[in-house]
């Protein structure tokens, strides 16, 4: 994985553990619709096409998670706007579950 996607992952993964810690609806969601979790907290889906794995962790264990190596010409165009700078990443980890559309 290059150096931009593994930086928008571990923000996108960053953002979604912080959230989940502090928002026990955020959490179940998450886990039982990961995909609408990240349309919940982005305003969009980076990635429909791809399964999502989200493992809760017990008391006493830890996982840890060997990323799979994605070719570029494999990531989904929205996926690889947000990595090559055609959209700034960090405004829908800022502001996604804050922006409001603007009224019709």
């Amino acid at each position: 994985m290059s150096d931009t996607m593994t930086a928008v992952r571990n923000q996108v993964s960053g953002k979604l553990i912080e959230r989940a810690q502090t928002d026990g609806d955020f959490r179940a969601l998450l886990k039982s619709e990961p995909h609408k979790a990240l349309q919940q907290l982005l305003g969009v889906d980076p990635i429909p096409g791809f399964k999502i794995n989200v493992i809760d962790e017990k008391p006493g264990e830890i996982n840890i998670v060997l990323p799979a190596k994605i070719a570029q010409d494999e990531l989904p165009d929205e996926l690889l706007d947000l990595a090559s700078g055609g959209v700034s990443f960090s405004s829908f980890v800022l502001y996604g579950d804050n922006y409001k559309k603007p009224a019709k």
